[in-house]
Order: C-alpha cells, then structure tokens, then sequence
C-alpha cells in the first residue's frame, strides 16, 4: 500500500515560537540517567555490528535494525542473543525501527516508511504483500535518521540529520522533527533543534553541530530524547522544542552511538555502532 503524504508546515500541533526567544541563556538541567555509568552492558552480535535503531518490543526484548539490511532482529535481553528475524525489503540504508500497537515501522535515510505486524518465531516475511510502504514527501534530498513514536500526538517522529535546503532555505545546522499523523496519514513540520540554544547553555557545551541520529520519548514525561552521534550527545527537548538538557555521552563507552529507546518503566537504552556493536541499559535515577 503506497500513501503520498503532503507536508503541511503552517499548522499542526505545535505553535511556532522565534528563535530569538529560544536562543536566550538556558541552565542546562541534569539528565536523569548516568549516563557514564551503565547498569548493563550486552555486546551485539555481528550481524548487528553497525546497529542504527532500536524500539522496546515487549518485556524483555528490543526490536533492532541495522545500516545496510532491511531486516529488523529481535534481541532477548535476558538470553542476551537474536531470537527473531523479519526480512522486509532490498538493501538500502535503514535507520530507525519503532514498533507502535502491533506494528513495526522501518525508516529508510531518504524518508520512506514501511510497516508490517510480525509474529513470534522466526518469520522470513520478505516482500511480500504483508509489506506496506509509506512514501513521505519532504522536499528535495534529505537524510532522516531518527524515528521515534509520540503516543500522546499518536504520530511517528522523525529526526532530521541533514534536512534539504528546499526545506531549510539558506542552509544552517538546525534541524527540524517532523510528526507523521497515523490516523490522517498526514506530515507535520515539529519543533526545530536549535544549534544556537545548544552553544548557549551552561554547562557542558557541543564542540561541533549536533546532528540527531536517533530519537526516543520518555514513557513517563513525554520528553524528547535526541540522540546525536555527530556531537556526541544526547539532548532532552519538550514538545514545543524547548531544549532542556544536552549531555556529552562517552566516546569510550558509545563510539557511535545510533539507537535510543525506552521501556515502559523509563528504562534507557542505547545502542552504538563500532567494532562490535554494543547495547548499553541505564536505570532512571
């Protein structure tokens, strides 16, 4: 099934707010999470070697995704192995994976979604007509790495790393989220982060344009966890694009760090490409 979908950005659920008054001097509030202390450490196995996305799945496993396979691996958290693999497409380059009310969405780099209802076991659903294909129309090339599920908006989230110039007139490092309404089947323009705000903060500050690679909501405070493997770091943001906190993650711990997710209880995880792909837990303070 292949849905057009037209970008609607003078409205939608998000009121515009002028950089000026976005750019003023911000504290920058703890993240509640050490994030140099994990409480688990699980090692991927190789085929998740450049692991791009992550999305909670069901107690105790996380749905996952890599660069260069349409496949989405079940990972058991607590046999520490891929118990689950689902093919659903050709090669390409795929960076998010969200599982929302029985259904997994996938996002390619370029914008293009496509979604399927698994089952348990081992399930080669390939091509087939089980696959469906969501076709988002952002203007010109852009590269979409984030994919994220507000359950409030009922809307996919999707993170911009590089947004096309015929959507970002006159270049810049910022970037806009974007919501994609699954009930209208239509796309929004979200709140936009703010390279500006970023350098303003107290605190620890990005020494390069923070790029978002991933992108996740609080289960508890509807938070927006932007997760950037450019800038290495992860930035807390509300609804409206208010940045609360920007946090330096370890460069030891998360080389490249590309996937972020919550359980239902807040758990954090996130997941980081490298020489061995590595999935790291952090408990809620």
């Amino acid at each position: 099934m292949l849905f057009l979908v037209s970008l609607l950005s003078a409205c939608g659920p998000q009121k515009k707010k002028t950089e000026s008054a976005e750019a003023s001097s911000l504290p920058n509030e703890a993240v509640p999470y050490d994030l140099a202390n994990p409480t688990e450490r699980y090692t991927l196995p190789k085929e998740l070697r450049e692991v791009s996305g992550l999305s909670y799945y069901k107690p105790g496993k996380l749905a996952m995704i890599q660069d260069e396979l349409a496949v989405v691996f079940i990972y058991d958290l607590t046999r520490k192995r891929v118990t689950d693999e689902h093919v659903f497409g050709g090669k390409g380059d795929y960076e998010g994976v969200e599982f929302v009310d029985g259904t997994l969405y996938m996002l390619r780099s370029d914008g293009e979604l496509y979604h399927f209802k698994p089952t348990d076991g081992v399930k080669i659903l390939g091509g087939g007509v089980d696959i469906h294909h969501i076709k988002i129309e952002l203007a010109g090339k852009n590269d979409v790495e984030g994919l994220g599920y507000d359950p409030k908006l009922n809307a996919l989230l999707l993170a911009t790393k590089d947004p096309s110039a015929k959507i970002q007139p006159g270049g810049g490092n910022d970037k806009p989220i974007y919501f994609y309404d699954l009930k209208r089947a239509t796309l929004w323009r979200g709140p936009v982060l703010r390279q500006a705000v970023l350098a303003d903060m107290e605190g620890d500050k990005p020494t390069e344009p923070v790029k978002p690679s991933g992108i996740a909501v609080h289960p508890k405070t509807g938070d927006y966890y932007v997760l950037a493997a450019n800038g290495h770091r992860l930035v807390v943001m509300d609804r409206n694009g208010k940045i609360r906190s920007s946090a330096a993650l370890d460069r030891a711990l998360l080389p490249q760090p590309e996937g972020i997710c919550f359980a239902p209880d807040g758990t954090l995880y996130i997941a980081s490409e490298g020489k061995k792909g590595v999935l790291l837990q952090f408990n809620s303070r």
